[in-house]
């Protein structure tokens, strides 16, 4: 049976681990693992997501839409949007088409991509503090892969969870992350309803990133919010001692 989720323990993770804790012990942030989202949170997807479509469309011959239709897709899973193009006039090899949106986005990554303001440094900072910081995404792991190794970000990471089975949910993904990363206190930050759930589900205390592409709606029930991801440091200080809040 194929894996649901693809799982990258990063190879330089446990001796930079002994490292940094070290030097995190006076701060007492070791053993708080911090698990971000990609897209819309440490990501700024619309500076390659909106070129590819708008290429895909022109490609198919079809009208696009518009940018804020496109960007609603940001942070589902990859087949949820892919039936959702097809349901809007997309037709032939469905697989075709998935492979064609991948080879335009994976190009446009590379010469469009950037990060929000501010997730490089506040990252490294996070690390030599003692976090230990994770990725769980709903994009698959050679697009995982490609954002952060041409933002530069990959080596801040212990681990990667990435979405690689048709209907594999991101509660799933968060749940098999905490297994597997030893941690006494965890963190989700997200901007979709999808890391709000998943948060909540596992137990974690969640931070909404409001600048994010998820409406007001969807983070309802966050424990806090962050209107620039320069806020996190603050939000994870903040938060230090405080339980998860209660949800209904």
């Amino acid at each position: 049976m194929a894996a649901k989720a693809a799982t990258v323990r990063l190879p330089w993770a446990d001796g930079r681990d002994n490292v940094s804790r070290n030097m995190a012990a006076q701060v007492d942030h070791t053993d708080q693992l911090v698990i971000f989202d990609l897209d819309g949170t440490l990501y700024d997807s619309r500076t390659s997501f909106v070129p590819t479509m708008r290429a895909v469309y022109e490609e198919y011959g079809l009208e696009y839409p518009t940018d804020s239709i496109i960007m609603r897709s940001v942070g589902e899973p990859f087949p949820v949007f892919l039936n959702w193009l097809i349901e809007h006039g997309f037709q032939g090899d469905r697989d075709a088409l998935a492979g064609r949106i991948s080879e335009i986005e994976l190009a446009s990554i590379r010469t469009r991509g950037k990060l929000f303001p501010g997730v490089l440094e506040t990252l490294a900072t996070l690390r030599s503090s003692g976090y230990s910081i994770s990725l769980c995404t709903n994009g698959d792991m050679q697009y995982a892969q490609a954002v952060l190794s041409t933002c530069d970000i990959l080596d801040l990471f212990d681990e990667l969870r990435t979405n690689e089975v048709e209907g594999t949910t991101k509660t799933e993904l968060v749940r098999d992350l905490l297994l597997h990363v030893p941690h006494e206190r965890a963190f989700m930050v997200g901007d979709r309803h999808h890391d709000m759930q998943a948060g909540r589900a596992n137990g974690c205390i969640v931070i909404a990133a409001a600048y994010g592409y998820g409406s007001p709606e969807e983070l309802e029930g966050a424990d806090r919010r962050i209107n620039s991801f320069s806020e996190i440091s603050a939000a994870l200080d903040a938060s230090a001692g405080e339980p998860p809040a209660t949800h209904s």
